[in-house]
């Protein structure tokens, strides 16, 4: 079993978590490891993570999703919070974890020095009381405090983001929650592709072409999409929250019925072949620059997309993508170069 740096630096504390132990945005198995000493829930917004906590987690005792419900998931003892890389998100998730606790439950925070937990820590609520720097190790900080009394609701309303875009030709409704790629505001990036795709030849009968999103954030592209042609979408995300914002940009849009949003590591859970895939492909896994996500993208794809089918990617130009399309794919024109982006189009070719 691998661990990061703050897992291992949890697990030299392992003694200090007995009880009813909740952990929000774990970053690997390492509640699996520690629900041999203690009771342990794991609330995970990464379906990789989630995936990963199946093989020692009883289902009732993971979650994937945006909240969390069930009165199976209250009066824990302790709270274990990985220091996520969007600070706004740190205090999403105390809001929805904090009401499940006991009154006077200790609340754990610990993050990698470059992650901003020595800072985030200074903003933490008013009702978690007597924080302290618990430990630093492995370039790592653990800080423990007491939530006094009990936490204010969570009303999910209360943190959805949601204003009119107008991008390349399209006006919609977006909605977003703390943590979504890009969130509250438009991509540069994305701007970018969606200026390119308004310049696209797309198929005659494009209304009934299978169209995937992947890496959905909250929904642009496959908002985009919708609109330009017609065509139901399948919006893909590893993010819970993401997906759960896909959802509500389709329903605010009156289209909820028009994609289908699902929770994949990768292209794994993706079935069948698409004529179009259009992708903002991440690069980051927490605060670290992760090429991975985006090597096996590529390395799936051919096996998704229809014969001609086509693949149009975004990417910050000083990533390495071009090689790698053309490993999967024989060959790709770039659409665009510029303003610290690049666009690259591809098509399946006929097997030789």
């Amino acid at each position: 079993m691998t661990l990061n740096p703050p897992s291992l630096l949890l697990e030299r504390n392992a003694a200090q978590l007995r009880g009813k132990v909740l952990f929000a945005n774990p970053e690997d198995s390492f509640p699996t490891l520690l629900s041999q000493e203690a009771d342990v829930y794991a609330w995970a917004q990464s379906y990789t993570v989630f995936s990963q906590l199946g093989t020692g987690l009883a289902e009732a005792k993971r979650h994937f999703g945006a909240s969390l419900e069930g009165k199976d998931w209250q009066d824990f003892d302790h709270l274990v919070i990985y220091q996520p890389k969007a600070k706004e998100l740190l205090g999403y998730l105390l809001a929805v974890a904090l009401p499940r606790l006991k009154p006077g439950a200790q609340v754990w925070l610990v993050g990698d020095n470059k992650s901003g937990v020595k800072s985030t820590v200074k903003k933490l609520p008013s009702y978690i009381v007597d924080v302290t720097k618990f430990e630093g190790a492995k370039h790592c900080l653990l800080f423990n405090g007491r939530l006094e009394g009990s936490a204010p609701e969570f009303v999910f309303d209360d943190w959805i983001t949601s204003w009119q875009q107008e991008v390349a030709g399209q006006s919609f409704t977006l909605c977003s929650l703390p943590g979504v790629f890009g969130h509250g505001k438009l991509d540069k990036g994305t701007e970018i592709l969606l200026q390119q795709l308004q310049q696209h030849r797309f198929m005659s009968t494009v209304s009934d072409a299978r169209i995937l999103d992947f890496g959905c954030g909250d929904g642009i592209i496959s908002m985009w999409l919708h609109q330009k042609t017609g065509a139901k979408l399948t919006a893909l995300d590893d993010s819970a929250l993401a997906l759960k914002a896909t959802e509500l940009t389709f329903a605010a849009n009156g289209c909820e019925e028009s994609v289908t949003c699902l929770a994949s590591n990768g292209l794994q859970n993706v079935k069948g072949r698409f004529n179009y895939v259009v992708t903002n492909p991440p690069f980051h896994t927490g605060i670290n620059t992760d090429y991975s996500i985006a090597e096996q993208f590529f390395a799936g794809v051919k096996q998704h997309l229809t014969l001609n089918g086509e693949l149009f990617v975004v990417a910050n130009d000083f990533l390495r993508y071009a090689p790698c399309i053309d490993a999967a794919l024989g060959k790709h024109t770039q659409l665009h170069r510029g303003s610290g982006f690049a666009v690259y189009h591809a098509r399946q070719q006929r097997p030789s």
